[in-house]
């Protein structure tokens, strides 16, 4: 018997690592391209890093003689903007809908998940016509205000407060709280895992973004992070090792959030926070 179940153990261990590189293994090429020089991208035999030449010129070139640090600011202000809106309007729409239950409120939440089944790109021409009208065309905003309601969000968070203990909030009520400062002193302090995962995912999300910029942003010095790599990669279509290095910078805000919160989003997902 416990041959058999370490033979499973080793099998299964086995077949995630094999999962496990063909993830990671387009990362590995990525990285190990960046460290090389041109001539070395499509060499043969592979070598992984010639560890007695590295070319860190490529990363040097990236931060100094490319607009790299200025797509990376508009993407940072773009995402946290938008994450922080949507994450707040998502917690009222939420416990709205969620937990007061006002009249039609049923009505009004079919409607909003209605608009779920419009296809994205259907929104962009409205959104284009839109903005160009207000004269928001070519400026974050027309890259924030779109992601700041999100229907899923609200949703999400819906899930969550409908099962929310009312005793709490009633608590609060009986000490003179109205429903805006019992939302933000009981309800909001207890929704920070939902919040979290929401947050994260939304990060994630609007970080890789490629067609509200295509469309809405004209001047280089506004672009965010997949518009500087595609304009790069039509400007040095031949230097692999220098997209490459390029690439590499741009996943670093990603991973490093990731992995510095890490920990609470797996909690967060186990605790069935995002219940739906």
């Amino acid at each position: 018997m416990p041959l058999t179940t370490n033979l499973r153990y080793t099998v299964r261990s086995v077949v995630f690592l094999l999962i496990g590189l063909v993830f990671i293994t387009p990362l590995l090429w990525m990285v190990s391209t960046s460290l090389k020089f041109e001539n070395q991208v499509f060499e043969r035999p592979f070598v992984f890093i010639h560890w007695g030449s590295v070319n860190w010129s490529n990363y040097a070139h990236i931060l100094t003689e490319t607009d790299f640090l200025t797509w990376l600011w508009n993407s940072v202000f773009v995402v946290l903007i938008s994450v922080v809106f949507r994450l707040l309007l998502s917690a009222l729409g939420g416990y709205a809908f969620g937990f007061l239950k006002f009249r039609y409120s049923d009505g009004i939440f079919f409607f909003f998940l209605v608009t779920l089944f419009i296809p994205y790109q259907l929104t962009l021409l409205p959104q284009f016509i839109s903005f160009r009208f207000i004269g928001l065309l070519d400026t974050h905003w027309a890259l924030i205000i779109p992601n700041i309601v999100d229907v899923l969000s609200i949703f999400l968070m819906r899930q969550f407060f409908l099962s929310f203990p009312k005793e709490l909030v009633h608590a609060a009520y009986m000490e003179g709280s109205g429903i805006f400062r019992s939302f933000v002193r009981v309800a909001l302090p207890l929704a920070r895992t939902p919040m979290l995962t929401l947050g994260l995912l939304s990060f994630f999300m609007i970080w890789d973004q490629y067609y509200q910029p295509l469309i809405f942003l004209h001047s280089k010095e506004m672009y965010t992070i997949p518009m500087g790599l595609q304009s790069f990669q039509t400007q040095f279509g031949k230097q692999y090792a220098m997209q490459m290095a390029l690439a590499c910078l741009a996943i670093i805000p990603v991973l490093g959030v990731f992995l510095a919160l890490q920990k609470q989003f797996i909690e967060s997902i186990v605790s069935s926070g995002l219940k739906g």
